[in-house]
């Protein structure tokens, strides 16, 4: 795939979720001119870039689409809610569409039925439409059809390079010719070189065209959208009254394709067509390939580990310059990877959007009313980490809806509103990104769970189980306890893959019910995958890293503690009992001869513990690695990391370590 193509697919991906976006708010929350215009400039874009690289299939797809919006901008059709929900499968078809052309493919019969089918209907809206009015003396009134058309001057001045982009000049102005009548065209050869200076793969020549169309400026505009950093453009509208001070304007735009122009006019144009100096506080936005961004993470990952080695080279030497150097350094290093984990930051929000339409399919499909919000979409987390929980999101979504919620009926008869509401939210939270998911529908039944999960064998009956124990079944392998199997849940396949997917993220899933009232699944999720700052320990013979943003104190394990504990596993902290976690004794370590012990008090979520460890050696910049398939049953351990003395240190999954040491107490 070649690096144009690329652009051409990440760009319609954007313009299909705009246009996604924007027929759900209006079947939300009504027609407005906003949603309105977003559609048909995502539609009209899709078409214009489709044009480019020759995809007939999609331009003349998206050209009866365009039609019909147009009518519907120009208020001349209503856009009704059967329309919208076309449009919804117009737009999953022009998606699958692009797929078909990018790869080379060919539309099958099934594809091709499709196609036709939505082409039929959006032409019977249109013909439906805009008909003849009949009125009570039975005279037969045409439609109004707008006569304003404009006169435009277009100025097109190729950069060197352009076409280096790929792109055909020809298509665009060809293009631009489907929005109005081209009435002039003149090329400018003011920028070819000497003989001796002429590249043959550069562009040297310009174009001036009168243009004559009912659209506006902005939307000849957005037919140049995607090739303004590869050339310049002015447009200009050529003064209404000079039709009137210059009666030869009219006549020669009728039989010749010049334009005679009175040298006002003329000078008018020729001063506002010099180039316009850009403001130097302009916001430039560049896309650049995730590939990129994530070979130059992993770059300064072996950047921090190399640093880490001339750190300790340096104290070892006790060279004072060659330790200020380092520091330096670090410091310069620190700013560039902070610098470059916020490139990969991304808000959710973006990613949220498209699970309204999923909401309200899922919801239309088995007669449910749902009201489906979304909260702290503008909480930023690792593009990476929202990839990879969207599919995860998306079945527990639908499960809300499905499971959680109850038919309208049901609702009205328990004094609920016929309306169910289900919630997204996203905040971040002691290094985390917290993401809930809230429905008030019937809440989990803890009792119909505990029986299924007996029937299974899954548990004994005489098993003491809590409520989370409970809850927790469900992310059992193959267990639900849906009646009958659906084409959305009740398979007993998903919820596990759920629980895994967010546990490779390093994250959490709780769950709190209220049978009648609703539940919640709280999800947490660190913040970036690849490096963190942790805090470097000894226990045994092992090199351990916490992750610092879970940390909230160290205090000693002093001998008045162990006084106090009696062989007990926790301490009196500030008149709060912590529990503790002795790591020696969990990971089996062998005893160390060291004279102090130390407790780092760790928290995630609502509960804190403290873990019992050796030595302490400070901060330390920490790029994870993912450990071998020997580690993969070491509840507690999420990944490792080369320290600057070459040895292997073990980072502590937080989470897991806290749920361990809670469930054993």
């Amino acid at each position: 795939m070649t690096d144009e193509l690329g652009l051409f697919l990440e760009d319609a991906e954007e313009q299909l979720a705009f246009m996604e976006n924007a027929l759900v708010n209006m079947q939300e929350y009504g027609v407005n001119d906003d949603d309105v215009g977003a559609l048909f400039r995502s539609m009209h874009t899709i078409k214009g870039t489709a044009g480019m690289f020759g995809f007939d299939d999609i331009v003349d797809f998206t050209h009866i689409s365009e039609n019909l919006l147009s009518e519907v901008r120009s208020q001349r059709i209503e856009l009704t809610s059967e329309m919208l929900n076309l449009f919804l499968i117009a737009k999953d078809h022009v998606e699958n569409l692009i797929d078909i052309a990018t790869k080379n493919k060919t539309m099958d019969s099934s594809v091709l039925q499709t196609n036709k089918d939505i082409l039929d209907r959006f032409k019977n809206f249109i013909d439906d439409t805009v008909v003849i009015e009949i009125k009570n003396e039975d005279k037969i009134v045409e439609p109004i059809v707008s006569n304003d058309k404009k006169l435009w001057y277009v100025g097109i001045s190729l950069h060197e390079d352009f076409y280096a982009s790929g792109m055909d000049i020809i298509n665009l102005i060809s293009f631009l010719g489907d929005f109005g009548e081209i009435k002039s065209i003149e090329p400018t050869i003011n920028n070819i070189p000497d003989i001796e200076n002429y590249n043959p793969i550069s562009a040297y020549i310009g174009f001036e065209i009168n243009f004559l169309t009912n659209v506006s400026k902005d939307e000849i505009e957005e037919v140049f959208e995607f090739n303004l950093d590869d050339l310049d453009l002015q447009i200009h509208e050529i003064e209404s009254k000079a039709k009137s001070e210059e009666k030869v304007i009219e006549k020669d735009i009728k039989d010749t394709p010049k334009i005679i122009l009175k040298e006002e006019t003329t000078q008018n144009i020729l001063s506002e067509k010099q180039p316009k100096v850009k403001s130097d506080n302009t916001n430039l936005s560049l896309r650049v390939d995730s590939y990129k961004v994530d070979h130059l993470i992993n770059q300064i990952s072996e950047m921090v580990i190399a640093n880490a080695e001339i750190a300790q080279i340096a104290d070892i030497s006790d060279n004072a310059e060659l330790i200020e150097s380092t520091s330096i350094m670090s410091d310069m290093l620190e700013d560039v990877r902070s610098s470059v984990m916020n490139i990969r930051m991304v808000q959710v929000g973006d990613s949220f959007t498209k699970f309204r339409r999923i909401i309200g399919d899922t919801a239309k499909k088995i007669g449910k009313k749902i009201n489906f919000t979304i909260n702290g979409g503008d909480t930023e987390l690792d593009k990476m980490v929202v990839e990879k929980i969207s599919d995860p999101l998306m079945h527990m979504l639908r499960n809300s809806v499905d499971h959680g919620i109850e038919m309208p009926e049901d609702r009205v008869k328990l004094g609920k509103p016929a309306e169910g509401n289900v919630s997204l939210s996203a905040y971040p939270d002691a290094g985390t990104i917290v993401i809930k998911i809230k429905d008030d529908g019937k809440g989990l039944d803890k009792e119909a769970i505990l029986s299924k999960a007996i029937l299974n064998g899954l548990v004994k009956d005489s098993d003491n189980l809590s409520d989370k124990d409970i809850y927790n079944l469900i992310f059992v392998a193959g267990f639900s306890t849906a009646d009958a199997v659906t084409d959305i849940s009740g398979r007993g396949v998903g919820m596990d893959v759920v629980k895994r997917n967010i546990e490779s993220l390093r994250g959490t899933i709780d769950i709190s019910s209220t049978l009648g009232e609703g539940s919640i699944f709280t999800i947490r999720l660190p913040l970036t995958l690849a490096i963190i700052d942790g805090l470097l320990v000894q226990s045994g013979e092992t090199k351990y890293i916490i992750p610092l943003d879970t940390i909230q104190e160290c205090i000693e394990l002093s001998s008045e503690y162990k006084k106090h504990m009696n062989g007990n596993k926790f301490i009196n902290l500030r008149e709060t009992i912590l529990p503790l976690l002795d790591i020696r004794e969990y990971l089996h370590e062998s005893d160390n001869e060291t004279q102090r012990e130390n407790i780092v008090v760790v928290k995630y979520g609502n509960y804190s513990i403290g873990l019992e460890v050796d030595e302490l050696f400070g901060e330390f910049q920490t790029v994870i690695k993912p450990l071998g398939k020997v580690f993969t049953n070491v509840a507690g351990i999420s990944g490792g990391t080369i320290l600057g003395s070459g040895e292997i240190a073990l980072i502590f999954d937080i989470p897991r370590l806290i749920e361990y040491k809670i469930h054993n107490t």
